[in-house]
């Protein structure tokens, strides 16, 4: 081989052309390394959620692990007890035992009771008062001796402590705080626990400022521990304020402080009742995965979420969880998962299953808010037989809420009217039996009413027992509930009189569903005159409401009951019976004031007062309601290939 004139040798054609292949590659292999880094870099969002999800995968992995290593250690436990042992516990509890006095004789003698009187004048006693009035000195009692200290002095710090926390459970914030300032005249300092029980106090009078300025002594003068903070939290909820208990929380774990299962539970149940049902089930999730395993209280409160959206599916896994998580479901939540049956037609009988259920596995006897949360499913469902039947259960503890739940299911009731010859006959059968002494003379009687004017008869009769045998107090549901039996079961005749004499005789407050109730008999009955004077009613409740709520501390929650959905339902249904009264200019100039151009209702909704317009050849009326109207979308026809 030669060498080239530069000093390097003349290498073959083919060497120096795998050598620039081999380049070639090496040069492509880098720029597709630098292309996978950027595109790695572009994802580094995608793969830092994936990453949490990983995270959050393990630590269920990690708490199954757990779960899974204690059963079988109970298992394990449970297999080392011999059936000899298992004998000699059985023995021991079924011997017989001599019975045992549970108050020895001497304990009245022996009874030292520590008390301290704040009041500034003792009254004279009952011994004191005859020793007065006849002269004579009783002989002393020595069944009960009290120990009264000398002086204040004598009081330890757990006697304080005991005197300020008996105060708080009896909501007296201000004896409380008397306790406090006779400890700092003793010259004992107050502990972080005196300042909780007072804290506790306020909280549970509803007074959310005095609990402030106390956590805030607490601040100037100790360290606040978990008490005060599960405290602070306590009153926040209680006096509705959501926002400024999550505060509290988020301070607290900022403190290196673990919350505890009570805490979630305060802030949960703030979440419902502030209608916050996903933020709810955030609060829930997070104490699942990184603190504490959920309790009773817990999934109760979560089954409760469910209940108020309806959720029917989802509070029976919830149920499936709280039970495959060896937790004992109590009464209260079977009453709450019954509730959350109750609320959807489809899943009634869902609700009798699980009463079933709540007896025959786990021993429970259903009370009465089992029995009136089972009468409300009856009423949605318009079910008046088995509605008879749970009312025949609880006849004697019946409340308000029993006897409106079962005239709603009475408004509900559709009659199914069979012809005369099969009505002459059940009237013959029932006298006979009457005669024979098998029917008892009861309210209800064994035939289910056939006619609209039999179930409104049957319910005045129950009502009349109602007032007649002051079987219950006479409250705003009750009424409206008496009334809507009249509204649906299209008997005009009495609704008049229920609405205007009524309400007024019994000194009762009509509620928004009394005025939905009426506004919708005036639409079946057009009219428009009677409709303005509901309306006039309606809108003094909302501005005595309104004025209420200026009115009342931040303390203090008014529940409206009362939704603003509703409050629109019920101005389209003005609208419309204003239109079927042939009130066309009012119905228009009540659409453009009532409400919003955001908030216009649509023609669907309208149709009532679209269609008189219509009817009346109003030309004028039908383009203004076009102008105040959504028009409805149009939606195009789809191909069959996606339809579903």
């Amino acid at each position: 081989m030669g060498h080239r004139h530069d000093g390097t040798q003349n290498l073959p054609s083919s060497f120096l052309y795998n050598c620039q292949k081999i380049m070639f590659r090496r040069a492509c292999l880098t720029s597709r390394h630098v292309s996978c880094i950027a595109r790695s870099y572009a994802s580094k969002a995608r793969i830092d959620d994936r990453t949490k999800q990983a995270i959050d995968q393990v630590k269920r992995l990690e708490y199954q692990l757990e779960s899974q290593k204690k059963r079988e250690e109970a298992v394990a436990l449970l297999d080392q007890i011999s059936e000899q042992d298992v004998q000699e516990v059985y023995e021991q509890i079924s011997a017989e035992r001599p019975p045992r006095q549970l108050i020895a004789p001497d304990y009245l003698q022996n009874l030292r009771v520590k008390f301290l009187d704040t009041r500034q004048e003792a009254l004279p006693s009952n011994e004191e008062r005859k020793e007065a009035l006849t002269g004579e000195t009783p002989p002393p009692s020595a069944e009960l001796v009290t120990q009264q200290p000398q002086s204040l002095s004598d009081l330890s710090m757990g006697d304080f402590e005991q005197l300020i926390y008996a105060n708080a459970l009896a909501k007296r914030p201000k004896e409380a705080e008397r306790a406090l300032e006779l400890m700092e005249e003793c010259g004992q300092v107050p502990s972080v626990r005196c300042y909780n029980h007072l804290m506790d106090a306020y909280a549970n009078a509803n007074d959310v400022d005095g609990a402030i300025q106390v956590y805030k002594r607490v601040k100037e003068h100790l360290v606040p521990d978990m008490y005060t903070y599960a405290t602070l939290i306590k009153a926040f909820i209680q006096g509705s304020r959501l926002e400024d208990a999550c505060v509290v929380f988020e301070r607290m774990k900022r403190s290196d402080m673990i919350p505890t299962q009570p805490i979630f539970s305060n802030i949960i149940r703030g979440c419902i009742q502030a209608d916050q049902i996903d933020r709810a089930w955030e609060v829930f999730d997070a104490m699942r995965l990184s603190y504490h395993q959920p309790d009773e209280v817990s999934f109760t409160l979560m089954l409760q979420a469910c209940a108020k959206r309806g959720e029917v599916e989802r509070a029976l896994n919830v149920f499936e969880d709280m039970t495959g998580s060896n937790l004992y479901p109590t009464d209260v939540t079977f009453n709450v998962l019954i509730n959350a049956c109750a609320k959807r037609p489809d899943y009634f009988q869902a609700a009798f299953n699980l009463l079933e259920q709540m007896q025959t596995v786990y021993g429970f006897q259903p009370d009465l808010i089992t029995y009136n949360t089972l009468l409300s499913a009856c009423a949605r469902k318009g079910d008046l037989s088995r509605a008879r039947d749970i009312f025949k259960i609880v006849d004697q503890n019946a409340d308000y809420h029993t006897y409106s739940n079962l005239l709603s299911c009475y408004a509900n009731y559709n009659p199914v009217h069979s012809p005369s010859t099969t009505t002459t006959t059940s009237v013959q059968q029932e006298k006979e039996e009457e005669k024979a002494g098998l029917v008892e003379h009861t309210l209800m009687p064994s035939q289910l009413p056939q006619r609209r004017s039999g179930v409104v008869a049957e319910a005045s009769k129950l009502f009349d027992a109602i007032v007649a045998e002051n079987r219950c107090d006479i409250t705003s549901s009750l009424l409206t509930a008496y009334l809507s039996v009249h509204v649906t079961q299209k008997q005009a005749r009495d609704c008049m009189d229920v609405y205007l004499d009524m309400f007024d005789r019994y000194q009762v407050e009509r509620n928004p569903r009394t005025f939905s109730f009426m506004l919708q008999f005036c639409y079946d009955q057009r009219d428009a005159d009677f409709a303005w004077r509901v309306w006039g009613d309606y809108q003094e409740f909302l501005e005595r409401r309104e004025q209420l709520r200026k009115e009342t501390s931040t303390a203090t929650r008014v529940r409206e009951g009362w939704a603003p959905v509703q409050q629109r339902q019920l101005a389209l249904l003005m609208v419309n019976t204003l239109a079927r009264g042939n009130d066309l200019k009012n119905a228009l100039g009540l659409l453009a004031t009532e409400f919003s151009t955001k908030d216009r209702p649509s023609m669907n909704e309208l149709k009532t007062l679209r269609n008189k317009c219509i009817q009346l050849e109003d030309e004028e009326a039908l383009h203004a309601l076009k102008r105040l109207a959504r028009q409805d979308r149009k939606l195009k026809p789809t191909d069959w290939r996606f339809r579903k």
